[in-house]
């Protein structure tokens, strides 16, 4: 059996005065972007979660731009870093989608709402951030991954969001905490099912 090799990029793109790097996966004309988790705790583009979804989302037809962020700027500066992704992504891609993974799922949620985008993922989202708080009220798509036994993103304040999100939605809930770590490649084979077969949806419509 032959394993089609996916094509991998390191790129950067400008914002906030910063050049900040990003790995592209594959290079087709739908992309979604991935937000990764708290930078302070070591958070970025090659968060192996991340990694692995990419992955699957690039062996499909859909290009992912995994980003790091710029200097920390509370989660603000941080929604401006992606909003400089899709401005990037743009001029090469007809769609587009977002997702965040905790930390990154806030950043996410706000640049959404000023983003033109098909499609938005959130990975274990957070109420707020520091000062920033999610924002929900957007039109596109969405889809919500979240462990029941979270407990950095408890889940009954997660059923509190999702009940405040703006349709269409979904979720999709696991016997998992916030790192996804209890047996892991089954877990995130079926996250990053869930997510791919979300998008292929999404960015059909």
């Amino acid at each position: 059996m032959t394993v089609k090799k996916i094509p991998v990029q390191e790129v950067s793109f400008e914002s906030k005065g910063e050049t900040l790097p990003a790995t592209l996966y594959n290079d087709m004309s739908v992309t979604v972007i991935f937000c990764p988790p708290y930078p302070l705790h070591g958070g970025n583009r090659k968060d192996p979660r991340l990694v692995r979804v990419a992955r699957e989302l690039s062996s499909h037809g859909i290009s992912v731009l995994c980003i790091d962020y710029g200097s920390y700027g509370g989660g603000v500066k941080e929604i401006q870093n992606v909003l400089d992704a899709v401005s990037f992504m743009q001029k090469r891609t007809s769609h587009l989608g977002l997702l965040g993974y905790s930390f990154g799922a806030v950043v996410a949620s706000n640049a959404a709402v000023q983003a033109r985008i098909s499609g938005f993922v959130a990975m274990s989202i957070l109420r707020k951030i520091d000062s920033l708080e999610t924002r929900l009220n957007f039109d596109c798509p969405k889809l919500f991954i979240h462990g029941r036994i979270d407990n950095v993103a408890p889940y009954s304040e997660f059923e509190l969001l999702y009940g405040e999100a703006k349709e269409p939605k979904e979720k999709l809930v696991l016997d998992v905490g916030h790192f996804y770590m209890e047996d892991y490649p089954n877990i995130m084979d079926a996250v990053s099912r869930g997510i791919c077969k979300f998008f292929l949806e999404a960015f059909s419509k």
